[in-house]
């Protein structure tokens, strides 16, 4: 029986490595190490050109007896070139995204981005010259721009590529605000995959990179989070519709 795959796809800076660790956790799965620095495997062209049995005994050679076999790797989400990859390989993997208020995702890429000696500018700047600096990001030696910060938050725009080639029902969407440390969510995750749904992962509330110690300096104006909320509001709309969420929980008060 072919074996089955997951992959973790995105957002980053939304809880992967949280998702990451519930899932490795349970005793029939296994995702591929080490989880940092992540695989980013079908990033590279001559990777795909090896095919599926690399790829395999790559990762998953020491597995043993276990259901799913997963990869977490972020930079996926806004490539289309590692999508096709892995639909090719594995047409039939299932996709999951974490989704988080894309506001606070962008807050905590910024300070990632800081934290990395990456970003000059305070926050609100760093934002406003995000168009122009965006696509100029060759030189940081990061395998996507490190100054997406609001950009990467419109998720429905990388999620329509991803279902096209997956279908809907292979793809899973986890809202980090309702899914992290509840119990009840993790375990629908585990049903959703046919897995024992009573097993209790003891990273169910584990703070996973909860951030930087200087991310209470990020501060940011009431009138320019108002600017950015109404700025994602049409895309989280998009997901709403699109993927029958509920996203009342990333409308907070300016």
């Amino acid at each position: 029986m072919a074996h089955k795959h997951l992959f973790i796809v995105g957002a980053q800076r939304t809880g992967t490595t949280y998702l990451y660790k519930v899932l490795d956790a349970h005793p029939v799965v296994y995702m591929a190490k080490p989880i940092k620095p992540e695989p980013k495997y079908f990033l590279d062209s001559d990777n795909v050109v090896e095919g599926y049995a690399t790829y395999f005994s790559t990762y998953f050679s020491d597995a043993g007896d276990v259901s799913w076999f997963g990869e977490k790797s972020t930079s996926y989400i806004e490539n289309e070139e590692a999508a096709l990859a892995i639909k090719r390989i594995m047409p039939d993997a299932l996709i999951l995204v974490m989704l988080r208020d894309p506001v606070e995702r962008a807050i905590s890429h910024y300070s990632f981005t800081r934290d990395h000696d990456l970003e000059p500018y305070d926050i609100e700047r760093a934002i406003q010259e995000e168009t122009a600096r965006k696509d100029n990001w060759h030189a940081a030696g990061t395998s996507v721009t490190p100054y997406a910060y609001t950009e990467r938050g419109k998720y429905a725009q990388y999620l329509e590529y991803w279902e096209r080639l997956f279908g809907k029902d292979n793809l899973i969407l986890l809202v980090a605000e309702q899914f992290i440390g509840n119990l009840s969510a993790v375990s629908m995750l585990y049903q959703r995959l046919g897995i024992c749904p009573d097993f209790i992962p003891p990273s169910l509330t584990e703070r996973v990179n909860a951030g930087s110690p200087g991310r209470a300096k990020c501060k940011m104006t009431v009138d320019f989070r108002a600017s950015l909320q109404e700025m994602f509001r049409p895309w989280n709309r998009k997901l709403e519709e699109g993927y029958g969420l509920d996203l009342s929980c990333w409308e907070k008060k300016a």
